[in-house]
């Protein structure tokens, strides 16, 4: 709770049921500083307090993405239904051969005041590609084989093979391809990620780490200008927090919300809360070399032994639904509704699993986790379940997150809870996941059938025919059970009542919409 709750005596209970008709002490914001001035936009990352980076090529975290995509702009971007549109691109043509051609806007210019150019966006692109970046995005745009420029406002883009997902991964999401300036990253390109310099509507202002960021309108934006002239973006580590916070009026709008304070707040007058489906997967990783989980009938018995019906009721207070799979319902060319057995709760079939496996009841294991909130809870509930069916001692060691991603990144782990945030293409569910070089196979699983097929889904052009593929495949890996798919939860935002002009996308989208907002 933060300070000035607690100075007016108030739990965070009695705040979700009073609403405006509370009778609050004068509020300052964190640290006892005044509550921002007219014109600025107070809007809280909630649910986490770590931002390493705001460079694209290199960035990683959700947090890191929410600010990312308010300083830069993509070639393309999506609007409201989720479709693929020009952005600093001003049109886009696909030739025979597969070329991708794109005339790019004029007048646009990055926030140093340089112009941007068809060069920017071969050097965004080739640097993304180039392995010395290290860019988890890198399998991204890996098929790209020759970048040309032919004049100063056209690209033209080539590829070795055919790659479906490219204009996909070319918008302002997720994707690493926020198009920089040459200049800026070449003038420094070791500190480019704490300097960043890109075309969008705000650029960075000052930045205290774990605590807050301010950014500032850009005044040389070449779309409609912000309509709020200053952003102030605390980082608050506990979704909690960042509910009293927006119901004390120290901010206007939060990033997510508890799932359990939903139905409370979807009553309460002073607050608008935004939620859909979301494109989100959550699951257990297994560490596949380490024991008990390089036991294939062990990890199967776990998965069987997980109830995840009740695992959405007891963790998302119902605000999602258990899924077979990895890929969310809301790709719907790529998702298959069908449970799969593995992956169903069977406990008779969970205790006959076991029984084929080198190890036994009384195996001890250990989940790792962060947080007090949901995430800490996954953890808790699935170790119960898997202990009660199974006779298993599977405890949770919980840790603040950027530990947990750097051990899980680092192989240093036998179990996790985890889960992709904002991910808008069928591949990154599943290549990035479990192709032996997905970036993100941190359970280090091979399978060359697997590969081989995912590989097919990439260049398959057709959407009806490529989303066959991934739904074969997710028959495949299922039987090895790399990962333990759990569920997928809705997104949720919260904003002020007087908070207008946020248009809600399933991917979370926060930081581009910034531009848009008014308030009042």
């Amino acid at each position: 709770m933060n300070q000035a709750a607690r100075g007016a005596g108030l739990s965070r209970r009695s705040l979700l049921a009073a609403g405006t008709g509370a009778a609050l002490a004068p509020l300052t914001g964190p640290r006892g500083a005044a509550l921002a001035a007219p014109g600025v936009l107070r809007a809280a990352i909630s649910g986490y307090n770590v931002i390493n980076t705001l460079d694209p090529a290199v960035a990683a975290l959700i947090p890191e993405y929410y600010v990312i995509w308010s300083l830069y702009n993509g070639l393309l971007k999506f609007d409201a239904q989720m479709r693929p549109v020009p952005d600093l691109a001003e049109s886009i043509q696909v030739a025979q051969d597969g070329v991708l051609e794109f005339r790019l806007r004029r007048g646009v210019t990055f926030h140093d005041g340089s112009d941007f150019t068809a060069d920017d966006v071969k050097f965004t692109l080739e640097r993304l590609l180039d392995e010395n970046t290290r860019s988890p995005n890198r399998s991204k745009v890996s098929a790209i084989s020759l970048i040309e420029v032919p004049d100063p406002f056209t690209v033209r883009i080539r590829t070795s093979a055919p790659f479906a997902p490219l204009l996909t991964f070319l918008t302002n999401a997720r994707t690493g391809t926020q198009i920089l300036s040459r200049k800026a990253v070449m003038a420094d390109p070791a500190g480019f990620g704490r300097k960043p310099v890109g075309t969008g509507p705000y650029r960075l202002r000052s930045w205290e780490a774990n605590q807050a960021i301010r950014l500032a309108a850009f005044p040389g934006y070449f779309d409609a200008a912000p309509k709020i002239p200053e952003v102030e973006i605390p980082l608050i580590a506990e979704e909690t927090s960042g509910v009293t916070a927006l119901l004390g009026r120290q901010v206007d709008l939060t990033s997510t919300a508890p799932f359990a304070d939903i139905p409370a707040l979807e009553k309460n007058a002073a607050v608008k809360v935004l939620k859909q489906p979301g494109l989100n997967t959550r699951f257990i990783s297994l560490n596949n070399l380490k024991p008990p989980f390089d036991d294939v009938h062990f990890r199967r018995a776990v998965s069987l032994a997980i109830n995840r019906d009740v695992l959405v009721r007891v963790v998302l207070f119902g605000e999602g639904f258990a899924t077979p799979g990895l890929i969310p319902p809301s790709l719907t060319a790529a998702y298959d509704p069908a449970p799969k057995p593995l992956s169903t709760f069977n406990a008779a079939r969970a205790k006959a699993e076991l029984a084929k496996s080198k190890y036994g009841p009384g195996t001890k294991a250990t989940i790792l986790t962060w947080g007090s909130g949901w995430w800490k809870r996954i953890g808790e509930v699935v170790a119960a379940q898997v202990n009660q069916v199974l006779g298993t001692q599977l405890t949770v060691e919980v840790t603040e997150a950027n530990t947990v991603f750097s051990r899980i990144r680092a192989g240093d782990y036998q179990a996790g809870t985890w889960g992709w945030l904002g991910m808008i293409d069928p591949d990154e569910y599943s290549y990035d996941l479990l192709h032996s070089d997905g970036w993100r196979n941190f359970a280090q699983y091979r399978n060359p059938q697997l590969d081989a097929l995912l590989i097919r889904a990439r260049q398959e052009l057709d959407p009806a025919k490529r989303g066959a593929l991934y739904r074969e495949s997710e028959h495949l890996w299922i039987e090895d059970m790399p990962v333990i798919p759990l569920f997928c939860s809705n997104v949720h935002n919260l904003l002020a009542a007087n908070v207008s002009g946020f248009t809600q996308l399933p991917y979370a989208n926060f930081g581009d919409q910034f531009a848009t907002i008014t308030i009042g």
